[in-house]
C-alpha cells in the first residue's frame, strides 16, 4: 500500500472520533542514569469536550529529587465556542493558531506562505517514512533521522529542539539538558492497526551535551503514547 493511502485512510478514520484514551509515558536517561520519568493517562470526549487524565512526574535534577502526580478532571465544551469538537479538528486548530501574529501577518491564520513551507516539510517527511506490513494486517510507518538530507534535517532538528525548550520554566535542569543537544539521533514509529486505527506511537531521541566542566554527556529520551480503542 502507497503511504498517501495508508495517510488517507488513517487521517478519515482518525479524524471523525467523538472520543479516546490511552496512556504516554516519557523516560529520560543522562548517561545511563534515569533523571525524567513522566506517566500520564487519558480519556477526552470532543463530543462534550470533557477530560480526564491523572499525571505523575518524576525528575533528577543533579541530585534533587522532584516528583509530583495529580489528577483532573473538567469540561471544556464551553472554551472556544464548542467549534472543534473532532480528534483531527482540534489538532489542526492548536496547529495553526496564532501564526499570522506570531509573524507579522495580517491575512488569515495560516497565510498561504505557511501552508505551502508546512506542505514542502509534510511531503519531505512522508518521502522519508518506510511502510512495513505485518502479518495480523497492521501496518508500522517509521521514520530515520538520518534518512532525512539537508535543509530538511535542520528543519527538524530546529523544531525539536525548539519543543524541548519551551518546557523550560519549571523544569529547566532537566529540559535545558535535552534541549541543548548535539549529534542529534532520532526515530518515530507509528503502528496502525487493521482497522486503520493509530495504536501506538514511538519516539527515541538521543544525542550528547556537555556538563559545566565541558565534559561529555549521553543523553536519551524514549516517549510511547498508546491509544486504547
Amino acid at each position: 500500500m502507497s503511504k498517501i493511502k495508508l495517510l488517507y485512510d488513517v487521517i478519515t478514520t482518525m479524524k471523525d472520533k467523538e472520543s479516546l484514551s490511552g496512556t504516554l509515558k516519557l523516560e529520560g536517561r543522562r548517561d545511563q542514569v534515569k533523571i525524567l520519568g513522566l506517566d500520564n493517562e487519558f480519556e477526552k470526549n470532543m463530543a462534550e469536550g470533557s477530560i480526564k487524565a491523572k499525571f505523575s512526574l518524576e525528575m533528577d535534577c543533579e541530585g534533587k529529587k522532584v516528583k509530583h502526580e495529580s489528577s483532573t478532571q473538567f469540561d471544556r465544551s464551553s472554551c472556544h465556542g464548542g467549534g472543534q469538537h473532532s480528534f483531527m479538528g482540534r489538532i489542526m486548530a492548536h496547529h495553526c493558531h496564532g501564526h499570522h501574529s506570531h509573524h507579522g501577518h495580517t491575512g488569515p491564520c495560516c497565510g498561504l506562505k505557511e501552508r505551502l513551507a508546512r506542505l514542502s516539510f509534510l511531503l519531505s517527511v512522508l518521502n522519508s517514512m518506510k511502510v512495513k506490513d505485518q502479518e495480523d494486517k497492521s501496518t508500522v510507518l517509521s521514520l530515520d533521522f538520518a534518512d532525512i538530507t539537508g535543509e530538511m534535517k535542520k528543519t527538524i532538528h530546529e523544531k525539536l529542539l525548539h519543543k524541548m525548550a519551551q518546557h523550560h520554566n519549571g523544569h529547566q535542569c532537566v529540559c535545558k539538558e535535552f534541549s541543548d543537544l548535539d549529534d542529534l539521533k532520532a526515530g518515530l514509529n507509528i503502528l496502525i492497526n487493521k482497522n486503520r486505527e493509530i495504536e501506538k506511537v514511538t519516539l527515541m531521541i538521543e544525542g550528547r551535551t556537555k556538563d559545566p566542566l565541558n565534559s561529555p554527556r549521553h543523553m536519551d529520551l524514549q516517549a510511547e503514547l498508546r491509544f486504547t480503542w
